[in-house]
């Protein structure tokens, strides 16, 4: 194939895949203008999703509908239908299936690989459309090795999506190295000699043999992990988390429900999954739940006492319960438990007693030598003060901003977090 044929089938690709859709609400960039997160923009190849004021915007103009934001996306800004459920249902079903290629659309000579590959299966679009996700899946319907077809990237008109490809690749290999399966996902750059060819399955039409039809048929185990696939993008209405947590959850859980027992000793020590720790400082104002986009954290209270719930497989770390923490009694450190993500363990971080304040009734965390709370000893100390949260403070205008720590100034005891501007 020469550079004019790259050419057309770049564009031909280009015009067969539908448009993403982007719901920018659910960016923390708008929650939080703070924010660190750029995932979608730094790795957007063409540019085309740039942050306007701190914001991301897609350029439709630009995009050609790679697929890559579709996975990077914490929050799932980024939605389209794409071929996950397709892929490992046909991977699933292949005759043998041990050791699979998996290469792309533009791949001009798929079907030759190495003698201990047992098929190639051509997908529709280019590998940067699979995540970590769509990777483990593989491996979680039986394929003992995943090879990703990068040897003819460099003639490719999508050559600049090759470091997408490979740093996908990266993350899942640190995800399976608890597991001991970091060789299970391996990259090919180069054709060897002793190369031959080996049966080519386009995910798209996929061939079903009588023997393959009767064995999924009979193979109630195979029938679970078809349901489980099926139904892994059906949604909750109760359900907050992303797409892509939501698949790499159950492909998870498929995994390794036929291993022996996990440790809980054993970290999960991969992107988007952190453990949470709450200090004595915690006052159960609710708001680090108010603002948790996957409910992650939830705030249990009475009159008499509360408790701090953290749930660590909805975490995706995007550090809002920490940002906004008034008395920064929040802090993210290490990895959670393995276990405690593929159970969906209910973890209690931290409990405490209410008080009821002397002067406005509200209950509030504190030692019972405290009679106000936190409000009422602030309005106390500063009649006329104004009081907000850093990663709020700082989301306002200079020049209003500059009028709050004016007023602050004005009266003994101001907000010593507020006392200059950022």
């Amino acid at each position: 194939m020469n550079l004019i044929e790259l050419a057309l089938a770049a564009e031909t690709y280009f015009q067969q895949q539908t448009i993403i859709q982007q719901t920018t609400s659910q960016c923390v960039r708008t929650k939080n203008l703070q924010a660190s997160c750029d995932q979608c923009a730094v790795l957007c190849p063409t540019g085309a999703i740039g942050l306007d004021n701190g914001i991301p915007e897609l350029a439709p103009e630009q995009c050609i509908r790679c697929g890559v934001c579709l996975h990077v996306c914490p929050t799932g800004v980024f939605e389209r239908s794409d071929s996950f459920q397709k892929l490992l249902l046909n991977t699933q079903d292949l005759p043998e299936h041990r050791v699979v290629d998996i290469a792309c659309v533009h791949h001009s000579a798929p079907q030759a690989t190495a003698p201990a590959v047992d098929a190639v299966v051509q997908t529709k679009n280019c590998l940067a459309e699979l995540g970590v996700s769509a990777l483990v899946g593989m491996l979680a319907v039986g394929v003992e090795q995943v090879r990703m077809r990068l040897d003819a990237c460099a003639a490719c008109p999508l050559r600049v999506l090759q470091p997408n490809i490979e740093q996908c690749i990266a993350a899942t290999q640190q995800l399976l190295s608890v597991l001991e399966l970091s060789d299970a996902i391996v990259p090919v750059y180069e054709a060897e000699p002793d190369w031959v060819s080996r049966p080519l399955h386009h995910n798209e039409t996929p061939p079903m043999s009588r023997r393959g039809l009767f064995s999924s048929l009979l193979n109630p185990e195979a029938t679970l992990k078809q349901q489980a696939i099926n139904a892994i993008d059906e949604g909750n209405p109760s359900e907050q988390l992303p797409r892509e947590r939501r698949r790499l959850l159950t492909v998870l859980r498929m995994l390794t429900k036929p291993m022996p027992e996990i440790p809980e000793d054993i970290g999960l020590f991969a992107d988007g999954f952190v453990q949470l720790v709450v200090s004595d400082a915690c006052n159960a104002c609710g708001l680090c739940e108010r603002v948790c986009p996957t409910d992650a954290i939830q705030l249990a209270k009475d009159d008499d006492q509360f408790m701090v719930i953290f749930e660590p497989h909805r975490c995706i770390d995007c550090q809002l319960c920490v940002d906004y923490c008034e008395p920064r009694a929040l802090e993210t450190y290490g990895a959670p438990s393995l276990r405690d993500v593929l159970d969906e363990t209910r973890l209690k971080l931290h409990a405490g007693q209410m008080q009821q304040c002397t002067r406005c009734k509200a209950h509030f965390a504190g030692p019972p030598d405290e009679t106000l709370c936190p409000v009422c000893q602030f309005r106390r100390e500063n009649p006329s003060g104004i009081r907000l949260p850093d990663a709020l403070l700082a989301q306002l205008p200079q020049a209003t901003r500059e009028k709050l720590l004016a007023v602050n100034k004005m009266h003994k005891g101001g907000h010593p977090q507020i006392d200059s501007p950022n």
